[in-house]
This record gives structure tokens, C-alpha cells and sequence, in this order.
């Protein structure tokens, strides 16, 4: 194991994200997120080296990073990954800013509706929306971390046009599989979380709709970029998502970060910055117009 990584897992011991909770301490927080959520969307950040914008679609905040030199039209759409139900955090944010000032590119930052105020329906309904209305400015690449990696996957399975996605860490199954369930060095994410915001988001739908499970669409003629952390719970089921749709005519690039957690790209460890160079090299092969 690296240094860095070393040292990410002791914070992460730490911290207890991957703590089990009880239904009701499940719901209290729920209930917390959702006010640092309505508080979090009216504050425009501030990155080094990329200026920010906040505007508003169809009731939905968006932040809007803007490197100091655009040399494209086209965009990023860069889903955050929240459990369905937390506020973003600064590393995303973060990471939205270092892929405009790489990219040279506008990266778009969807605060989509979450638990308890939405579920999947009409959340990926406002997000499918916004693609559209993105997509008539120019090309858009997909890029989404843990539950936003999904989303990215589900909308790239219904639009043609979504030709380039990268799914850091995706939530591919939202019933996850036994073997994802067997893992016990996940530091990072909470099974028992993940369940019960699971049987809340999907509502009525059933599990295997792609608006929850991309690992149901259909990727033939796609160009994924696919990443997992060698001890994350959803390693297995992105495995199977990486082995099934290559098999179905999907080129899919999967990268896998050894000795490491749930969406590691975004962590500063030395795995990190290595998966980060795939994603700026995948990302501006497409918006710069080279075959993907």
C-alpha cells in the first residue's frame, strides 16, 4: 500500500463514514443533510484558478466552473455522487475545478434534487432535461462519482448523442450483490446507508429500470471510461458491468485502484492522481474531436 494511501484510511477510520446506523439514525440524517443542502446550494464556491457561476434550470441549482482559457465549445456535465441524499463535498468540487482547468472546458455542476425531497423519478427525469439543454450547445461528455457515476451511465443508455462517459466508482446495481456484500475493508461506505436510501429512492420503480441500475441498459457503441477501488463493496458488481457490456459491444476502459477505497480518483493519493491523468486524457480526447 502507498503512503498516501495509508494515510486516507486512517482518516477514514476515523471519520466512520462506513459506520452501520440504525433506520431512525438513518432518517436523522437524512433529515440534517437535507437542511446543509438548501444552505450549501445558495453559496457560490470559490476554486483556485477556475471562476464559479451559480444559475438556476428549470428550479435546479447549478454551478458553473470556467477555466481562466476556454478552447472549446463543447462541455463537461459532472454528476456528484451524494448517496441520493448528501450534500456535495469539497473535494468534488474541487475536482470539478481541476477538470475545467485541464480541460480548457466549462464543466457543469448539477445540484440535483435528493432524498427526502425527491426519488428517482423526478430527479432523473430534471436531470435527463438538463443534458438536453446542454447538449443543444454544443458536445457533452458525462462524468459522475459513486451514485452520480450511475446517473451518468443511465442517461448515456437512453441518448445516443452521450457518447463519452467516466463512471468513478458507480453504484451500477441498486439491489448490491451478494458478493459486494461479503466486503469488509470498504472505510468509505455504510451497506446499511446505502440500503435504506435505496428502498426510499427507488419509490415504485422496479430495481431493475435503468433509471436506478445502468448495469440493465444498453452501451453498445459507447466509449467508458469505468473506475473502482480494489476494496470498495461495489467492486463486484462493476466487474460484472465492465465483463457483461464489453461482451455486448461496449468499449469500456476499466481501471482499478490497487489497495484502494470508493472513488480513490478524487483522493489525493498517488492511485489518485494516476486515474486522474485517464480522465483528462479521455475526456479531452473527446471534447477536442479525436475518435472515442
Amino acid at each position: 500500500m502507498s503512503v498516501s494511501n495509508g494515510i486516507v484510511e486512517i482518516i477514514l477510520r476515523l471519520s466512520g463514514a462506513a459506520k452501520e446506523v440504525s433506520e431512525q439514525e438513518f432518517y436523522k440524517e437524512m433529515r440534517e443533510n437535507a437542511v446543509k443542502e438548501k444552505r450549501a446550494e445558495r453559496k457560490t464556491p470559490h476554486c483556485l484558478g477556475v471562476r464559479v457561476e451559480r444559475d438556476v434550470y428549470c428550479g435546479m441549482n447549478y454551478f458553473l466552473f470556467i477555466p481562466k482559457e476556454i478552447d472549446t465549445a463543447n462541455a463537461v456535465m459532472y454528476i456528484h455522487g451524494s448517496g441520493y441524499m448528501n450534500v456535495f463535498r469539497r473535494a468534488q468540487l474541487r475536482f470539478a475545478a481541476d477538470l475545467a482547468e485541464n480541460l480548457h472546458a466549462r464543466v457543469y455542476f448539477p445540484l440535483y434534487p435528493k432524498l427526502p425531497a425527491a426519488t428517482a423519478r423526478s430527479a432523473y427525469a430534471l436531470l435527463r432535461n438538463f443534458y438536453a439543454f446542454l447538449y443543444k450547445k454544443g458536445e457533452i461528455a458525462l462524468i459522475g462519482d459513486s451514485c452520480g457515476g450511475s446517473l451518468a451511465l443511465s442517461l448515456a443508455s437512453e441518448h445516443p448523442s452521450a457518447r463519452c462517459v467516466v463512471a468513478i466508482s458507480p453504484w451500477v446495481r441498486l439491489d448490491i450483490g451478494e458478493a459486494g456484500r461479503k466486503v469488509e475493508n470498504d472505510l468509505l461506505l455504510s451497506l446499511s446507508k446505502l440500503d435504506f436510501a435505496a428502498k426510499l429512492w427507488c419509490d415504485d420503480l422496479d430495481l431493475s429500470d435503468v433509471r436506478l441500475s445502468p448495469y440493465f441498459g444498453g452501451y453498445s457503441g459507447k466509449d467508458i471510461l469505468l473506475t473502482a477501488g480494489e476494496k470498495e463493496l461495489f467492486r463486484p458488481d462493476i466487474i460484472d458491468f465492465f465483463r457483461d457490456h464489453c461482451a455486448n459491444g461496449a468499449s469500456i476502459t476499466y481501471i482499478e485502484g490497487r489497495e484502494s477505497q470508493h472513488c480513490y480518483p478524487l483522493m489525493p493519493t498517488r492511485e489518485g492522481m494516476s486515474a486522474r491523468r485517464a480522465i483528462y486524457e479521455k475526456l479531452g480526447a473527446y471534447l477536442y474531436g479525436e475518435k472515442v
